[in-house]
């Protein structure tokens, strides 16, 4: 382009811009922002015309200048985004304000363009004007974003926090209430805690998620390894995590539901059930997590006599014979071996430590000292 030509266009532009007036665009935009966006209904107007205004000033002052925006005006149109999220005007109301705005300040510099006949700088400004609405549109969407973010990430801690102070029973009683409303609760029902922990391929993430679809208020707790949450019935036993279910306690006695789940939990993981354990179901498991000390001293008094792999064949034969309540040729097909070869194994047992597994008092002995170590080796990943 030559400099006649390049005067030419910037004298035809400066036409076009002298007599088109921000002011006049501001108030027509927002009379139609009021009418037709139900977001916007209800607002002043004179209000609407104001935030208008400062996206239009700038946008026409770029326009006069010939310049791209300044990292400045930017952050300003940013902080324009980030206030409309503040003041609860979702993203899709906001962007449909900002495009009426727009175009009606493209119909007022098309008919600016058209009055004085600026057909050299026409489609030159036509084309700053919406790169120049573009670039602006998107420091406003990605304003309203984070400000959204960050106040769903603030709620979502509240939750959290108020989640928290409820299972370990640090809530003042005033305050109730509100954490109802907030976790979406009923302050007259009563609540199951489930206590879970990750394990055997299963991350955190993935406990959670399986309890998700189960619970009314989840809470994951990475730093202390555990996913804890609150069901208005029991877990179905087809949820298979090991976790542990404490009895419905109104809001106020969560704390005591909450330890009897990790109780619960313990025995779970403990005895390898991939299923929730409710509290009182396994009262003779609880004894034997409770008194490790009987637990190997019958350990002592059923298998001492053997070791490595000939005791983990015994502890699997006698586990699997009370199993089957005393009937050998069950436990023997659960271990596919001969019934035979199950009856010598027995035989043996007897003979070396004179406990019988056909009288109740010595296979409750085998029971418990089968538990105990099945509960060691649960804690320790060992082997009988």
């Amino acid at each position: 382009m030559n400099k006649g030509t390049g005067s030419t266009v910037a004298e035809e532009r400066r036409r076009v811009l002298a007599d088109l007036s921000p002011d006049d665009i501001a108030t027509a935009a927002a009379a139609t922002v009021v009418r037709e966006i139900p977001a916007y209904h209800g607002h002043d107007t004179g209000r609407v015309r104001g935030d208008l205004l400062a996206v239009l000033a700038p946008v026409l002052a770029m326009l006069r200048e010939g310049r791209d925006a300044t990292a400045g005006e930017r952050a300003a149109f940013a902080a324009f985004g980030a206030l409309r999220a503040e003041q609860g005007i979702g993203l899709e109301p906001l962007l449909e304000a900002f495009r009426l705005t727009t175009r009606r300040a493209f119909d007022a510099l098309y008919l600016q363009i058209r009055r004085v006949d600026a057909q050299q700088a026409g489609l030159e400004l036509a084309r700053d004007f919406w790169d120049c609405c573009d670039r602006l549109s998107a420091a406003v969407v990605q304003g309203h974003r984070e400000r959204d973010l960050a106040e769903a990430t603030a709620a979502q801690e509240h939750r959290t926090l108020l989640l928290r102070q409820l299972l370990t029973g640090d809530l003042p009683t005033d305050y109730l209430a509100t954490a109802a409303a907030a976790l979406g609760l009923d302050l007259r029902s009563e609540y199951h805690v489930c206590h879970a922990r990750p394990g055997a391929g299963r991350t955190i993430a993935v406990v959670e998620r399986e309890l998700r679809p189960y619970t009314v208020a989840l809470l994951a707790e990475p730093g202390t390894d555990r996913v804890v949450g609150l069901t208005a019935r029991p877990l179905p036993d087809r949820v298979a995590v090991p976790s542990g279910l404490g009895a419905a306690r109104p809001l106020a006695r969560l704390r005591e539901s909450l330890a009897e789940a990790e109780r619960c939990d313990e025995l779970a993981v403990a005895f390898g059930l991939a299923r929730p354990v409710r509290t009182g179901e396994l009262p003779l498991h609880l004894a034997v997590l409770t008194l490790p000390a009987v637990g190997g001293q019958l350990v002592e008094r059923c298998f001492g006599h053997t070791s490595g792999d000939r005791r983990a064949t015994l502890v699997r034969t006698v586990d699997a014979y009370l199993a089957a309540d005393a009937n050998a040729e069950q436990a023997a097909a659960a271990l596919f071996v001969h019934p035979n070869t199950l009856r010598y194994r027995l035989r043996a047992l007897t003979a070396a430590t004179g406990l019988d597994p056909a009288r109740t008092e010595d296979a409750l002995s085998l029971w418990w000292a089968v538990r105990h170590l099945e509960a060691v080796n649960g804690r320790t990943g060992g082997e009988h």
